[in-house]
This record gives structure tokens, sequence and C-alpha cells, in this order.
């Protein structure tokens, strides 16, 4: 029986973490942008903070996106958030998320433009 429930539970709550950011990998911005910047084509990321606006790219000023958009990729880490319904207030998770996103990207960035020489 303890079994079974256990399954249950677990088969409930995959779904909800689905939908949700990733934690594991957004862990270590600064392996992340080394391995990054050894790769062919460097990327940078980037987050949605709310559904309907641009992505932000922390760490990185006017002229560096100019030419970031010109000879590298980015990646936007919270794609997902395009693709859900508007909410007007942002719940604690939200917010958290947003925190956790703000601080990864700004140190990958930094690093990679660091790596890169840029």
């Amino acid at each position: 029986m303890k079994v079974l429930l256990t399954f249950l539970m677990v088969l409930l709550t995959v779904p909800s973490l689905a939908a949700g950011l990733d934690l594991r990998k957004i862990q270590s911005p600064v392996l992340d942008a080394q391995a990054s910047a050894k790769s062919v084509r460097p990327y940078f990321v980037a987050f949605v903070s709310d559904n309907n606006s641009k992505p932000r790219m922390p760490g990185v000023n006017g002229e560096q996106r100019l030419l970031i958009k010109k000879k590298y990729g980015m990646k936007v880490l919270n794609e997902y958030r395009l693709y859900q319904p508007y909410k007007k207030k942002l719940s604690n998770q939200d917010i958290q998320e947003k925190i956790s996103l703000e601080r990864y990207c700004s140190r990958y960035n930094r690093q990679l433009l660091k790596l890169l020489g840029i």
C-alpha cells in the first residue's frame, strides 16, 4: 500500500515539475561559461522576466549586446514563460526564480565576456 501511494505521489508531481525551471541546469555559471567559450559557437544566456517582455541579458552593456547579436548566439533559459498564460501578480516562486536567473545570467555572461576578450 505504501509503495502504491508513493508511486501515485510521484506520478502526480512530475507534470508540475516539468512546467518550471530546472534548477539543476543553473548551478555553476563559471564552469558553464568556460565550456561555452571552448565550443565552436559560444552563446550568451538571457531570461524572460514577464510573459510579454523581451529577453533580459544581465551583465552585458549596449555595445556588447550589438556585438553578441552579430557574432554569437543567445539562449533563453526560461523560454517556457513565453507560452504560459499571463499572470498579473508574481508568486513567491516566480520571484525566487527571477532572482536565481538574474544571478546566474550575470555571472555567466561576465565570465564569458572575460574569456572571449570582449
